[in-house]
Parts: C-alpha cells; sequence; structure tokens
C-alpha cells in the first residue's frame, strides 16, 4: 500500500523529525519520539496495536464479568468499528489506533487488580494521546486513571505548541484558529446532527446496548458525541472513547448463540463505511 500522509499523519512526521508542531499534535509527542519518520516502525507500531487492543478488551470485558463467548465478541466488535479503524490517510502515522490498544490494556489491569501496569499502560497511553485517560476512567467506571492527566500538561509546557507549515495552510488555519465553528460548519455540509448514516449507523447492531443503558454507557455516549463540537472530523472521533463500553453493552443483551449472526454486519459492511 501506497504511503500518502493525511494531515495529521504530516503534523506526526514533522514532530518525529523533531520540529515544532500546533496544539494537541504538540502534546502526543510519544509515538513520533519512538518512531521518527521511519514509516516501517509506524507500521510495526500500527500493525501490533490490533492485537493488542483486541487481547486487551476481551480480558478488559471478562473483568467487567462477562462470559468468554460475550467478551471475545466484544472484542471483535471493537477491532470491527470503522472509528477504531481509521481513515486510510492515518495509516500507519496515526495515534487514535495505538492509544486505543494502550487505554484498553490499562483498562484491563485495572479491572484485574494490577494497578501498577494500569498506572503504566496508562501514562504510556496519555504520552500517545491527550485523551486517552478519560477513555481509560469510563471503561473502568473509575477516576483514578486521571490522575496521569498532568503528564500531558507537562507535555504542553515542555513542547511548546508552534504553527507548523501543515497548520499554517488557509483551511487547516481556520480549523486550528476556531474549532467550534469550524466544527459546526463541517456539520452542516455533512448533513447536520440528524445525519443517520454518520451519526448512529456506524455502530451497526452496537445500537443494542441502548436496550438496557447504564450511566456508564451514557457517559462514555455523551463524552464521544461532545467531542464533535470541537472536531470537523465524526466517527473517527465519537467511536474510539465510547466503542469498548458499546460493545461490551450490546454483547451482553444479545443471546450468545446469535452474537456471531450479529458481529456480521458490524465485520462486513453492505456499502463502504464511513470512517471520516
Amino acid at each position: 500500500m501506497q504511503f500518502r500522509p493525511g494531515p495529521d499523519a504530516a503534523r506526526y512526521l514533522l514532530a518525529g523529525d523533531g520540529k515544532p508542531v500546533a496544539f494537541p499534535f504538540n502534546v502526543r509527542w510519544l509515538l513520533p519520539s519512538v518512531c521518527g519518520t521511519d514509516v516501517a516502525a509506524w507500521w510495526v507500531v500500527w500493525g501490533l496495536s490490533w492485537p493488542v487492543l483486541g487481547v486487551s478488551v476481551a480480558l478488559w470485558a471478562r473483568g467487567m464479568d462477562a462470559s468468554w463467548p460475550v467478551a471475545v465478541a466484544a472484542a471483535v466488535f471493537v477491532l470491527a468499528l470503522p472509528g477504531v479503524m481509521q481513515p486510510q490517510s492515518t495509516w500507519p502515522v496515526g495515534v487514535d489506533l495505538p492509544a486505543m490498544a494502550m487505554s484498553a490494556a490499562s483498562a484491563a489491569c485495572f479491572v484485574h487488580g494490577n494497578w501498577l501496569l494500569a498506572f503504566a499502560f496508562a501514562v504510556w497511553a496519555v504520552g500517545i494521546k491527550e485523551q486517552a485517560p478519560i477513555w481509560i476512567a469510563l471503561w473502568v467506571w473509575s477516576p483514578w486513571p486521571l490522575v496521569v492527566l498532568p503528564v500531558a500538561l507537562i507535555a504542553y509546557f515542555v513542547r511548546r505548541p508552534q504553527i507548523d507549515p501543515v497548520t499554517a495552510t488557509p483551511l487547516l488555519r481556520r480549523v486550528h484558529d476556531h474549532p467550534v465553528r469550524s466544527a459546526f460548519e463541517h456539520r452542516a455540509q455533512a448533513g447536520g446532527w440528524r445525519n443517520f448514516w454518520l451519526m448512529v449507523a456506524p455502530w451497526s447492531v452496537g445500537v443494542a446496548a441502548l436496550l438496557e443503558p447504564s450511566w456508564q454507557l451514557l457517559a462514555a455516549l455523551a463524552v464521544g458525541y461532545a467531542a464533535l463540537l470541537v472536531a470537523t472530523d465524526t466517527v473517527r472521533v465519537y467511536q474510539p472513547p465510547a466503542a469498548p463500553v458499546v460493545a461490551l453493552a450490546a454483547c451482553s443483551v444479545i443471546p450468545e448463540p446469535w452474537l456471531p449472526l450479529a458481529l456480521l454486519p458490524v465485520v462486513f459492511f453492505w456499502r463502504p463505511p464511513v470512517t471520516g
């Protein structure tokens, strides 16, 4: 596959080359520091993130009292979501998938009582993406993961943001300077907040989670969709924070013998999936 970096990937490569970049890319320092501009290294991280995420979600689900069939189904569900897949412009130079993998590993350790490893993975995750501790807190339904948030604050002051050549382009500079206005303008162009294909359909059978909604599920969905207030992307923004919670809730209400059939529309899309 020919690598064609999108705007986000281009900024991570700039950071990997030691150049200052705009917020929030400046606080996502870990992978650019490790992989630099070596695309092969980014591919290794991207490839390893899939099994780490799948195994971690299954172990986390088991720690949340799910049976093995439900736990495995939840893991498959998460891996198949278009918002987890992310657009090809982020392959392999992106942070969302690795951040989800490390966050899920941390969450699995939290629910199984291994707090030392849990916090180690959480620190690793926050170095990849600053939102990771919030994801972990939602998944384990505990405020403890939030104690690593200052790591992102320290990174902000150590790696001061600066308008980079990618962000300086007129369109991206406007998004950077006016995130809320840009988000609402983009949402209007994409059909608005009631665009079913963008706002609901990517969950597929995950909507079954709403049959027995918990406060944890509602909070995870609220955080995911609230991010759309400051983001021009859609599915890749709202799914990662809520994906494991939605997956577990949906797979828990579907009878176990029906789980393989229920996963088919998640894994095999009837039309090209929306990932942006």
